[in-house]
């Protein structure tokens, strides 16, 4: 179930898994706050979305059609990714567990420098909805190695190709988590990034970042 709601000037929506639901609202126009609530039970959960719903319409929010595939999807602060807050093209791609592991150090998101990216994408597209995640990566690395990365020479050129790599993976990610686009600039350059990264890792985690690589291969690139 979700259910999208409008008021004057603000905006109200609800996503509801099985015992889980994400509500996000705020200032029309803005992707307000996100946050993410777990129940023990499905009735439970059902059962406290509906009244929600019923108290906003009641307030005088009512219910639109909605593009979900247009919308973005951040995350809660308090919870982080999770499968209620990633775009449902995300999901249907990247179903193994390790994409939305935060723990994971060789998940997309599971590093120190992956879990920045996302965040600083999310906080980004509150101010530019359509920002370039290529063009992001680079003032990312520009940014964390004090000095001009520019172009795809520049990082993979880097003496710290391996943390360039890093970052130009999770921005890859961090676009199709978020906004479930990704363009053919930078699924390229994920791409060159995971042929690196592959010879850098142990030969236990190899087939791993194959996955990865077969599963991008396959995610369509954006117009």
């Amino acid at each position: 179930m979700q259910t999208y709601l409008q008021h004057t000037t603000k905006f109200w929506n609800i996503r509801v898994g099985t015992d889980e639901f994400v509500v996000q609202y705020g200032k029309r126009g803005t992707i307000g706050k996100v946050q993410l609530k777990s129940f023990d039970t499905e009735e439970a959960c059902k059962k406290e979305a509906d009244k929600l719903v019923r108290q906003k319409l009641k307030k005088g929010y009512v219910e639109v059609e909605y593009d979900w595939d247009t919308h973005l999807y951040v995350d809660d602060p308090e919870i982080g990714p999770h499968p209620l807050t990633a775009h449902p093209a995300f999901m249907l791609h990247f179903q193994e567990d390790f994409y939305l592991d935060c723990t994971d150090e060789f998940a997309p998101f599971g590093s120190d420098e992956g879990a920045d990216v996302l965040d600083m994408f999310g906080e980004a597209l509150r101010k530019d909805r359509d920002l370039d995640f290529l063009e992001g990566a680079y003032a990312i690395l520009s940014d964390w190695l004090e000095e001009d990365i520019s172009t795809p020479e520049d990082w993979m050129q880097n003496g710290d190709r391996f943390a360039c790599d890093v970052v130009i993976l999770a921005s890859a990610f961090a676009s199709i988590k978020l906004t479930g686009r990704i363009t053919d600039a930078l699924k390229r350059s994920a791409h060159e990034a995971l042929t690196t990264i592959v010879d850098e890792v142990e030969p236990e985690d190899v087939h791993r970042f194959q996955l990865i690589n077969e599963q991008l291969a396959a995610f369509p690139v954006s117009d």
